[in-house]
């Protein structure tokens, strides 16, 4: 598959970011566009740009950490388009703090965001999947989950745990035509990124003192990923950073 045309893509957290970005490359292939984000009006400026570039659109609100909300979601979209050929489990939580000082429930919260809410759509969307013998889901994980840093548990383990999940439910498709990848960007300038470093103490805590990389870089491979769903990186953890990956999608001559 190198050109998504007629393809039903859902993307989470596609209301800004390296979601917005996705979005925005990938409908030029024409496919149909599933925005998610927590409310339906959040991805209204995402889908008219879509729209524009010759993609259809639809737009949801939604918890993802929410099982119960997140499969009457999947069920909606299975009645309406009758699958999901490609899943990008973009949405996330950036929450920072010590263990000593972040309040369990915010540490959950962060789990349930990062962790879960990537396991419930998976969990919904994987039935069907499997009764096609076909489908595309992609993680955006960290390379954080390897590099652990002050006022990053939650995060970091979050992360870290995706990853795994990705590793594992590889191994349980490998009899079917499913690919799962584990893409981590890189430092990417977004509203969140913003949100955390809004923080002095969580700023120098960084790895770089930089902004970071625009949106559209990592979305790029996103989408080329998306496209192409290569064999080599199936199950794998992909970075742009320390590997050919930005060659083989178009990021560098």
């Amino acid at each position: 598959m190198t050109n998504l045309k007629g393809k039903v893509v859902v993307i989470t957290g596609a209301s800004r970011g390296i979601g917005a970005a996705t979005a925005k490359l990938i409908a030029t292939d024409k496919p149909t566009l599933i925005l998610c984000a927590q409310t339906s009006s959040a991805g209204d400026e995402t889908k008219a740009v879509v729209e524009s570039l010759g993609a259809k659109a639809e737009t949801y609100g939604f918890d993802i950490s929410d099982a119960r909300s997140t499969k009457t979601f999947v069920d909606t979209i299975l009645g309406l388009h009758g699958g999901i050929d490609v899943l990008i489990n973009n949405a996330g939580s950036g929450k920072m703090g010590s263990v000593a000082a972040m309040p369990p429930d915010v540490f959950q919260e962060v789990h349930k965001i990062n962790v879960m809410g990537p396991y419930n759509m998976i969990h919904a969307v994987l039935p069907s999947m499997i009764e096609s013998d076909c489908g595309t889901i992609i993680n955006l994980t960290s390379a954080r989950a390897f590099i652990p840093g002050r006022y990053y548990a939650a995060y970091c383990s979050s992360k870290a745990a995706l990853i795994s999940m990705t590793q594992c439910l590889n191994i349980d498709l490998q009899s079917t035509n499913i690919k799962i990848y584990a893409f981590s960007p890189g430092f990417t300038e977004t509203d969140m990124v913003r949100e955390m470093y809004s923080n002095k103490d969580f700023r120098d805590s960084a790895l770089t003192t930089t902004s970071g990389q625009a949106p559209e870089r990592p979305a790029k491979v996103l989408s080329w990923l998306a496209r192409n769903s290569p064999d080599d990186l199936v199950g794998k953890h992909v970075q742009i950073q320390f590997n050919d990956i930005s060659l083989r999608a178009g990021l560098e001559d």
